[in-house]
């Protein structure tokens, strides 16, 4: 017996059958996870945040248009959710750390350098820890829109088109966010080496 198709399942949940909605929760809690973890980091709210993120998508059930997928619909769900969370912790002036893997946070600080010629990296940088740490205090300092739309693109490596579905804008406006993003981040990498090479030469 073949699976029902998310359409059928979203029709049997209006209908009021809590089982059908169950098994959406399961197709695509592994996806809604991940857009969380990346864009808000490792967190102990992170579970709380998927289950308010699912809590949405059944609320705004009988709106959603079935001729589009369901999947599309409930990342953007999550992406505005953690972009409004976002904006709520930098308003308490809480910290941050996104929790991108290692070798990706030194990969984009490296490309951020390199993108407008090589730029000797100073104290604090010369190795992986140090280019981690970096990594998250500049990524923590981006406008959340820009910050989600960096990620979704740089790391999750998916295609404008892909960001502009996550983010509920047009594929112009999420080539806008990425490249403000990554143009903001290279002023503050490349102000931040200019710092160290400063701090350097007065010892």
């Amino acid at each position: 017996m073949m699976d029902p198709s998310d359409s059928e399942l979203i029709e049997r949940t209006l209908g009021g059958d809590e089982g059908a909605f169950a098994e959406l929760v399961r197709r695509y809690q592994s996806a809604v996870w991940g857009t969380v973890h990346r864009v808000l980091g490792s967190s102990s709210e992170n579970e709380d945040a998927v289950q308010e993120v699912f809590l949405r998508a059944f609320a705004a059930l009988g709106k959603f248009d079935r001729r589009y997928p369901f999947g599309p619909w409930v990342a953007r769900i999550a992406t505005n959710y953690c972009i409004d969370q976002l904006r709520r912790k930098r308003s308490r002036k809480v910290q941050l750390w996104s929790e991108l893997r290692e070798h990706e946070q030194e990969r984009l600080l490296r490309d951020l350098s390199m993108e407008r010629g090589p730029v000797s990296a100073g104290p604090g940088v010369e190795d992986s820890e140090g280019y981690a740490r970096v990594a998250r205090a500049l990524l923590d300092g981006l406008n959340p829109k820009y910050r989600a739309a960096f990620i979704l693109r740089e790391v999750d490596d998916k295609d404008y088109g892909e960001v502009a579905a996550a983010l509920g804008t047009s594929e112009v406006a999420a080539r806008v966010r990425v490249s403000r993003a990554r143009a903001e981040l290279q002023r503050k990498f490349r102000a931040y080496l200019r710092g160290c090479g400063a701090k350097e030469r007065e010892r």
